[in-house]
């Protein structure tokens, strides 16, 4: 008899667990993914086992979101937005490196801790102080890594064809960047470096310029060498220094046609023989400014191919002060080209020799110029 019960509970049981089941199915198959967020939100502030701000839950909901999209695309809080401007600032305390998301290495910047321990474009953050970086958001690393000046911070490195990971022990140095310098390499070469495409770099770049056609510049070396990118603007602005008439970039959204962003009216391009030089680090904007000489053959183009960014983000602030920097199109040389995970490659390859005890990339520019200049001078005698 107890056998009997027994075993008729059970039945009741399964039967009970299918009618139960089938009807979990049929709401679940009704439900929206918003009132499924609502039910988790719901449970999570309720039941788990320790106490989360509501705030907190849907910020990291919104990362969450944004992080299903694209490598660039960001949600930024209201402190990382504000860090974001004191970058394009140029002046904080730290090592001097620009990162990805995924805390990719995109370049270090000129002259900084960073390029002189020994970083390099692609160099993978794995561990800061010994923290894992598996788990760790931007701004969390960037935090981690700027600091007072005087102040040391420890990276682990993963990089391509290195079997172990590498450990650098970096000081901390206060970083104010100059986005534009330049210098006469030669009695009649020019040199120009740029270091981020920040607000009115264009124009910096021309008042650079016209300084060193006074000063007797005959030929322009343009030094990209990683830099990381920055605005769009300012790349149109700066191609339009070197570039008389046409168009810089397309862009292609998602709806609508495609933009297309031609030189600046405004600016005067100078009509001199130009090097470009650009690297791993060369990035975004770098590379809308080299691709439009490239295919305009108004240069040559000398170092290693590019990093390969072809898409454009725009940063949308929001109401409580947060932003967001979300991938709004795809951008093309005049060409047609997108170089998006391709990169650009060099009319003249020559790698970086860290032996050297020079820069042989930037001799190869001048070597490179001085041959034009000569070829002008033998045809300008011959006529």
């Amino acid at each position: 008899m107890r056998k009997f019960r027994g075993r008729n509970f059970i039945l009741i049981l399964l039967v009970f667990l299918l009618v139960c089941g089938f009807s979990f199915k049929l709401k679940a198959a009704e439900s929206s993914p918003l009132k499924v967020f609502q039910e988790v939100l719901f449970l999570i502030n309720n039941y788990h086992v320790e106490e989360h701000k509501i705030e907190e839950l849907i910020e990291g909901a919104i990362k969450g979101m944004v992080d299903t999209l694209d490598p660039f695309s960001e949600y930024m809080t209201p402190d990382e937005y504000d860090e974001m401007q004191v970058e394009f600032e140029g002046h904080f305390g730290g090592i001097g490196i620009v990162i990805t998301p995924d805390l990719t290495i995109v370049s270090p910047i000129k002259g900084t801790p960073g390029d002189k321990a020994g970083l390099k474009p692609g160099d993978k953050i794995i561990a800061i102080d010994g923290k894992p970086t598996e788990d760790m958001d931007w701004q969390k690393a960037v935090d981690l890594m700027r600091g007072e000046p005087g102040t040391s911070v420890d990276l682990t490195i993963k990089r391509e064809k290195e079997k172990e990971p590498l450990e650098f022990h970096i000081i901390r140095s206060d970083i104010e960047v100059p986005y534009v310098e330049s210098e006469m390499k030669t009695d009649e070469i020019g040199y120009v470096v740029i270091s981020q495409f920040v607000q009115d770099v264009g124009h910096k770049v021309r008042e650079a310029l016209v300084d060193l056609e006074a000063r007797g510049a005959r030929a322009i070396i343009l030094d990209l060498r990683s830099n990381p990118g920055g605005l769009l603007s300012e790349a149109i602005t700066v191609a339009s220094n070197f570039i008389a008439e046409g168009r810089i970039v397309s862009v292609k959204q998602r709806y609508g046609r495609d933009e297309v962003f031609k030189v600046d009216p405004t600016i005067e391009a100078v009509d001199l023989p130009l090097a470009v030089l650009i690297n791993q680090g060369s990035a975004s904007a770098s590379e809308i400014v080299a691709g439009a000489i490239q295919d305009y053959n108004r240069g040559k183009l000398i170092g290693m191919k590019t990093f390969g960014k072809g898409t454009v983000q725009s940063v949308i602030p929001l109401s409580d002060g947060s932003a967001l920097r979300l991938t709004t199109g795809k951008y093309y040389t005049p060409a047609g080209r997108f170089i998006h995970e391709k990169g650009i490659k060099p009319d003249i390859e020559i790698e970086f020799d860290p032996d050297y005890e020079g820069d042989n990339q930037l001799e190869e520019a001048i070597d490179y110029l001085e041959s034009v200049l000569l070829s002008h001078e033998v045809l300008k005698n011959a006529s």
